[in-house]
């Protein structure tokens, strides 16, 4: 559809319009230092609605801003239904926005998602989320000068500002800590604190790779469990977890994936990734025909970790089990000489959380944005 004289704004169900979604991020951070080409193999499955999970349940449409025939920015409108069961509410979402500098383009692009997720019968728009926020969300706005560790955004810095002048205000932050072998400190009190956990028959295992679909399941209950209480929870499915768990399965390592338990019975976990972003960094998002061979060589090159998720049930909060967890990663990343790990991502009003990072002497280093308009009648 044209919107005005210099841009037109065009759905990826047109010719060749989808291949200029995906491809477009590639071009405006080529000469970008800290951005990271996601892998274009995982791009196109992700945005299949034949693999995605997500696209299978939920309405989503995406657009391509073209100045003449280059495309200059992109942005996806999403109707999370399962959200909006759960907030009773009415909140659109948007996703996957680029833009170059320039203020015409963002404006063309919300225009367009505003107009869909309103004939939608949405009243809010609320964003960024690829596709929920249980994919990779929100929007960088401190923290610019490195590489964002495995799943996590990266975005120009004007990125904000393009927000706000289409009338976004933060919704909520969200933080990264760093911490490394040499920062951290755990408190003196942890050897007592392991003591009570074995007393009151608490144990802590990795999972057993052998037994993913039995563990995996274990992980999804207690993840929709414990973070039922959060800003803007999503309930992840089984099988969105599996096909997550595909995406990360060559470089994961079981013995930082934890699983607590109570004689017994499921209670905690803790899920760590190597950040294979190191390794994959220089590829240009493509592993054919060479780069395989590269990955295997980069793999042992990696020496920085990420905590991505951790749950504990509430009736097991207060005991140490977060700590134990942070204290097992420590020592069992060494055995890959994994020397730093990134803590991501805290929610701004996670007050345990963040009390508890401080305590180990971890540093906010990151902070990240989901913003939201109201749409207009």
């Amino acid at each position: 559809m044209k919107n005005s004289e210099n841009f037109i704004v065009k759905e990826t169900d047109q010719p060749g319009v989808l291949k200029d979604f995906i491809r477009l991020p590639y071009r405006l951070y080529r000469d970008n230092p800290h951005w990271v080409p996601p892998l274009l193999s995982e791009e196109k499955r992700m945005l299949n609605k034949k693999l995605n999970p997500f696209l299978k349940k939920n309405p989503v449409v995406m657009y391509v801003c073209y100045r003449g025939r280059t495309p200059v920015g992109r942005i996806a409108g999403i109707i999370n239904q399962n959200h909006n069961s759960i907030h009773k509410d009415k909140a659109a979402f948007f996703g996957f926005f680029e833009s170059i500098r320039d203020d015409s383009v963002a404006e063309q692009l919300f225009r367009a998602v505003s107009h869909w997720v309103k004939n939608k019968g949405a009243d809010a728009l609320r964003g960024p989320t690829n596709f929920s926020l249980n994919d990779v969300s929100g929007l960088l706005i401190d923290g610019f000068d490195e590489p964002p560790f495995i799943l996590m955004p990266y975005n120009f810095s004007y990125y904000e500002e393009l927000y706000r002048k289409n009338g976004f205000d933060i919704a909520m932050r969200f933080f990264a800590y760093d911490v490394t072998h040499d920062t951290v400190q755990f408190p003196s009190l942890l050897d007592k604190l392991a003591k009570r956990l074995k007393e009151n028959e608490i144990t802590i295992r990795t999972i057993d790779f052998k037994e993913l679909e039995r563990d995996s399941k274990i992980i999804v209950d207690i993840f929709n469990s414990t973070w039922h209480e959060n800003w803007g929870f999503i309930p992840i499915s089984f099988e969105e977890a599996l096909e997550d768990f595909r995406k990360v399965k060559l470089f994961a390592k079981k013995d930082l994936i934890f699983i607590a338990e109570h004689k017994g019975q499921p209670v905690g976990f803790s899920l760590s990734l190597p950040d294979i972003h190191q390794a994959i960094k220089s590829f240009n998002g493509r592993l054919l025909p060479f780069n395989w061979i590269k990955l295997i060589r980069n793999l042992k090159k990696i020496n920085q970790i990420r905590v991505v998720l951790m749950g504990v049930r509430k009736e097991f909060r207060s005991k140490g089990i977060d700590l134990m967890f942070y204290k097992k990663i420590m020592e069992n990343s060494l055995r890959y000489n994994y020397h730093r790990a990134e803590l991501s991502w805290i929610l701004e009003n996670n007050r345990m959380m963040n009390r508890v990072l401080d305590h180990i002497n971890a540093k906010k280093n990151k902070t990240y944005a989901i913003f939201e308009k109201k749409i207009d009648d």
